[in-house]
């Protein structure tokens, strides 16, 4: 499991880093939408590069304390919430 704390650690950075451009990407196409969703979208948009960050440190605190599962989820949370989010700014358009 330790090997699997490690590679998602380095994943998180630079899916933080990439996340944030992601996310500064978006957010100048949200501020062009007239829907009116558009605050909860600015406001997923910044959460992008958060759940990565949540992500990288969460495993690592989940995998010392032995919760495993918690530890899978967390893995998991970034790319499931990227995925939501893209279908959310897709049914936008």
């Amino acid at each position: 499991m330790h090997l699997i704390v490690v590679i998602n650690a380095i994943v998180c950075v630079v899916g933080s880093v990439l996340g944030l451009l992601f996310a500064g990407a978006s957010i100048i196409s949200i501020a062009n939408m007239t829907v009116p969703w558009r605050g909860w979208l600015l406001v997923a948009a910044l959460l992008v590069p958060v759940a990565f960050v949540v992500s990288g440190i969460g495993v690592w605190l989940a995998d010392a304390q032995g919760a495993t599962q918690v530890a899978i989820g967390l893995v998991a949370l970034p790319w499931l919430y990227a995925v939501v989010f893209v279908i959310l700014m897709l049914a936008s358009f």
